[in-house]
């Protein structure tokens, strides 16, 4: 779920504050129906919300930063 480009999708989310997943999916280059199932799945874990404005749905980061601990 934490992968390179995940994490870069949280960063993109948190830096353009997009107003919808079309507008996140132009800025990012990632294709509509990949971006809805990777966010659909942050979503369920937390690491963001989606919101339901009038007829889009608009992205929002509650996670950028993380501190990953392994045992040794």
């Amino acid at each position: 779920m934490l992968s390179d480009s995940n994490r870069a999708l949280l960063k993109a989310i948190e830096e353009t504050s997009p107003h919808s997943m079309a507008e996140l999916a132009e800025a990012t280059g990632r294709r509509p129906g990949n971006l809805s199932r990777t966010l659909k799945t942050m979503e369920r874990y937390g690491l963001v919300t989606l919101r339901r404005e009038r007829n889009q749905v608009r992205p929002v980061a509650n996670a950028t930063e993380f501190k990953i601990l392994a045992s040794a």
